[in-house]
């Protein structure tokens, strides 16, 4: 096995899918067709990382070699030993077991062996606790950013798609003057169609079901204030005022 560039990911050894794809013997190509039918195995933050916008950016300037990291590529895999363990045993060769007992000895094992000198004095112990305890800040804060991009591309949930169908429906049926009204029977389908269209242009949505919870009162509020056009409401009004002249 040719000698490794040392790569780490908060503070962590890791590998990209090439270096590793050079370790097994094999392809990134296969690498990445083992992950993708695998995906149930792997752990992200256990067993890899995915980098994606300023971490990818940060990383790239870290690594300046382009045979590892492609300038251009828009997300980057970094598998930790136990990611590295995980595809070995998906590739189930005796080449790839042989390869990840010398990655296990060598490539981690000497980040494992380093054990740092314990400071005695009294301000080298502070300036520690001091520096731990910014690390300690600076990861809450990493974390704090990820669940938050979390919490802004999360859509909702069956319980919420439900209730914007029933605000829907509410609407519509308030804006036809009722389940039995003749307008209601000639227009129904055509309306529930209108206002579905209308929220998709507004919250330029493929489907309702791609709402985000955190725009989901505000989903919620436009269903319920929505009207038809101007037309579309004289059409109405025409409809069941013809249906009352009659009676």
């Amino acid at each position: 096995m040719n000698e490794l560039q040392v790569l780490e990911y908060d503070e962590i050894r890791v590998l990209t899918t090439q270096q590793l794809a050079e370790v097994y013997e094999t392809n990134a190509n296969n690498i990445k067709f083992n992950f993708n039918n695998n995906k149930e195995r792997f752990t992200e933050g256990r067993d890899y990382y995915l980098l994606k916008g300023n971490e990818l950016k940060e990383f790239k300037n870290y690594v300046s070699d382009t045979n590892l990291v492609n300038p251009r590529t828009p997300h980057l895999y970094l598998w930790t030993e136990r990611g590295a363990n995980r595809h070995s045993k998906i590739l189930d060769t005796d080449k790839a077991w042989q390869q990840f007992d010398i990655l296990e000895e060598t490539y981690f094992k000497v980040k494992h062996d380093l054990i740092p000198q314990i400071p005695t004095d009294t301000r080298d112990i502070l300036m520690l606790t001091i520096k731990a305890h910014e690390e300690t800040a600076q990861r809450v804060d990493k974390l704090e950013e990820k669940v938050s991009e979390l919490e802004i591309s999360t859509t909702i949930n069956s319980s919420q798609q439900n209730t914007l169908n029933k605000t829907a429906k509410h609407t519509v049926i308030n804006v036809l003057g009722g389940v039995g009204t003749p307008a209601y029977e000639k227009l129904s389908s055509k309306l529930f169609s209108r206002i579905w269209s209308d929220y998709r242009n507004y919250f330029k949505l493929g489907s309702y079901r791609d709402t985000l919870k955190t725009e989901f009162e505000k989903a919620k509020n436009y269903l319920e204030s929505w009207i038809p056009e101007v037309n579309l409401q004289l059409k109405i009004t025409e409809i069941n005022s013809q249906m009352s002249m009659k009676l």
